[in-house]
């Protein structure tokens, strides 16, 4: 279902007011034997008597995980962690924010997950931010009264990361060079 959204996203930028590309329907997508038997044992009818809209929703059910298991994920997120080889905060951001979803995606939470556990995103985020120096100051900063809405909202939180790590490299660089400085005058 996901290829056929990206399809449907591309064919859809395609389409003018004069006119513009046709999208295939999802039924028209589904190999034939897989439609007999979607039709027969989930819908027990003939695969000609399934609406657009009825097989859009059947595959769309398989965005909605059945059971969470959040000792799993939280398991799988210590392994979560901000890669520092870029220069931008945007870019160790945005990279921290897709490796985040990669594995809430391999739990089929992605959109649960944003529904209902900002709290714990942001947690799992926070816990994954490098260096050491950087990380140890934001769980800090968390704690007080005056950053609690960045505690349970994912996007204010990301963009506040992304400000503070622009000052804190700023900062460190200014450091490093300065302590460069020192040792060569000495």
């Amino acid at each position: 279902m996901r290829r056929y959204e990206t399809y449907l996203t591309a064919i859809n930028a395609l389409q003018t007011q004069w006119g513009g590309a046709f999208a295939m329907p999802v039924g028209a997508c589904i190999e034939s034997r897989t439609k007999r038997m979607v039709a027969r044992y989930e819908f027990n009818t003939a695969p000609h008597m399934i609406t657009e809209e009825q097989w859009i929703g059947y595959f769309m059910k398989a965005n909605t995980p059945s059971h969470v298991d959040y000792a799993s994920v939280d398991k799988a997120m210590k392994k979560l962690q901000m890669r520092t080889a870029w220069s931008e905060p945007e870019s160790r951001m945005m990279n921290l924010q897709a490796d985040l979803e990669a594995v809430l995606d391999q739990f089929n939470l992605t959109e649960v997950a944003f529904e209902h556990e900002q709290r714990r995103i942001v947690k799992y985020l926070a816990n994954a931010l490098a260096p050491a120096s950087f990380k140890a100051a934001i769980a800090t900063k968390l704690t007080l009264h005056e950053n609690k809405r960045y505690k349970n909202e994912v996007v204010p939180f990301c963009a506040w990361m992304t400000t503070l790590m622009r000052e804190f490299m700023t900062w460190e660089q200014a450091a490093r060079a300065a302590a460069t400085a020192g040792q060569s005058s000495q």
